[in-house]
């Protein structure tokens, strides 16, 4: 039998410590593994960006590379923000406000609206690392209504459901929509994703009580840190009745939702549009 290649077997060495480091330790550096091992650099580095694909470990510029974060999960079903379900999974959520610019309207699904809105665009990140991309539309009587400024949502602790519930229009619905794609140059930069990288992304339009939009958003995950989640039952009288389709279903008492996923086992896992008329 053939043996791997000697990049894999140093990833695999690599694993092993992976598996009993703790959450954004760092990894002994690439010059010191490769004299260690009696490898070169290349080598090392390959094995490396071996982990980094399997979203194991992440690399920081100019710090170096460390252990991805333990696992992200958000109860299915319950509507949660971005900052909420970070927070509630003990780790800390800040952005990066990338544009914050007023648009028309008249744009294009998923982003169908007649109003005057504010386009702000975010970059997200869990305990310093960017996980993810949002691309939020408000409508600009939202805007008004709360008092929403570029200086404000610049904040990097700025939370927009947060926000919203201190202006007393909270959001208590929301409906949403999935898909998956191949990410785009821009979003591999922000988010550091290798070639071919697929995303996850969530389109969301939130509600408050009176039923009123308050946003439509663009959410991208790395697919490698996202997963959705779904209880399901099955309906047996179907198949009594002899019904020869939807054997299944999705019954009432069924729950889902999305969540970020840093696992360390991973599990076997198509472009960024912008609303037209901006």
């Amino acid at each position: 039998m053939t043996p791997p290649p000697l990049y894999r077997q140093m990833a695999d060495r690599l694993r092993e410590q992976i598996s009993v480091s703790s959450p954004g330790e760092r990894l002994t550096s690439e010059p010191v593994l490769a004299a260690r091992w009696g490898v070169s650099r290349f080598t090392v580095s390959k094995a490396i960006e071996e982990l980094v694909a399997e979203g194991l470990v992440v690399r920081r510029q100019g710090s170096g590379t460390f252990v991805a974060s333990a696992p992200l999960r958000k109860q299915p079903g319950l509507l949660t923000s971005f900052t909420e379900a970070v927070t509630a999974a003990g780790h800390a959520a800040s952005h990066q406000l990338l544009s914050f610019d007023m648009w028309p309207g008249r744009g294009m699904p998923p982003f169908e609206i007649d109003e005057p809105s504010v386009i702000m665009d975010r970059l997200r990140y869990v305990d310093g690392v960017p996980v993810a991309r949002h691309n939020s539309v408000v409508p600009l009587t939202v805007v008004k209504q709360t008092g929403l400024t570029e200086e404000i949502s610049r904040r990097s602790d700025f939370s927009f459901y947060s926000f919203l519930a201190e202006k007393n229009s909270p959001v208590v619905s929301a409906k949403e929509r999935l898909n998956a794609r191949l990410a785009t140059e821009d979003e591999r930069g922000l988010l550091s994703l290798p070639a071919g990288a697929v995303v996850i992304v969530i389109y969301r339009q939130s509600f408050n009580e009176a039923g009123q939009l308050l946003d439509m958003v663009e959410a991208i995950y790395d697919a490698r840190r996202y997963y959705y989640e779904t209880n399901l039952q099955r309906n047996n009288n179907l198949q009594k009745k002899g019904s020869s389709d939807a054997e299944t279903t999705n019954d009432t008492g069924s729950s889902g939702g999305p969540g970020l996923d840093f696992d360390r086992q991973r599990k076997p896992t198509a472009r960024r549009r912008r609303p037209s008329g901006k």
